[in-house]
């Protein structure tokens, strides 16, 4: 029989029982939302949460008050479309410079249901490239990746210390300068979603 290494912090000898998980060990819990066929929150977990405050700018406090963000509204009809017909696969789009949404169909005992992913990605460097074809100014880059943050105007202003008023003719000449007329459409463009405009 064996004698114990009383140095040994696994006495049992199960070190080769799991394999080693590599990067994945150290990967967070994605966010998990679970939507109804007309788009209301069934589900949601704590990572969800966590994710939507950068997005959104608020936390809902529970899942009676958890609304998707209106940048996620506004992608779920189109990760619909791309997945009718095709309830064996996933689709996914970013969400925000470094937010990607994944979605497949789930069904059960209540029906089917959007599955919605959300995962940290490393795209910030590719969006700020995209923005470069515009002719933007750095200030105005800024602007722009706030905006793709689905920060508010307020918000917008408070963190680059301008007034309100400032950030909306920011908005202006960025919207002259990419061809767009609104913020949806100005994501749409910079993060390869279709156009809404």
């Amino acid at each position: 029989m064996a004698q114990h290494d009383p140095s040994d912090p696994d006495p049992s000898g199960s070190k080769d029982v799991f394999a080693p998980l590599g990067q994945a060990q150290g990967r967070q819990m994605p966010g998990i939302i679970i939507l109804d066929p007309v788009d209301a929150v069934v589900l949601a977990n704590a990572r969800a949460f966590e994710l939507m405050l950068d997005v959104a700018g608020a936390r809902p406090q529970s899942i009676e008050e958890f609304a998707l963000p209106p940048v996620l509204r506004s992608l779920v009809p189109q990760l619909r479309d791309r997945l009718r017909e095709r309830m064996d696969t996933s689709t996914a789009a970013l969400l925000t410079v470094d937010l990607c949404v994944r979605a497949c169909h789930v069904t059960g005992p209540e029906g089917a249901r959007l599955l919605l992913v959300l995962e940290r990605v490393q795209r910030r460097d590719a969006v700020e490239q995209n923005l470069e074809r515009f002719a933007l100014s750095p200030r105005e880059c800024d602007v722009v990746m706030l905006v793709l943050y689905g920060h508010s105007n307020r918000r917008i202003a408070d963190q680059l210390f301008l007034t309100e008023y400032t950030v909306e003719d920011h908005l202006k000449r960025i919207f002259a300068k990419i061809g767009v007329k609104s913020r949806t459409a100005l994501a749409a463009k910079i993060l390869g979603w279709h156009d809404h405009d």
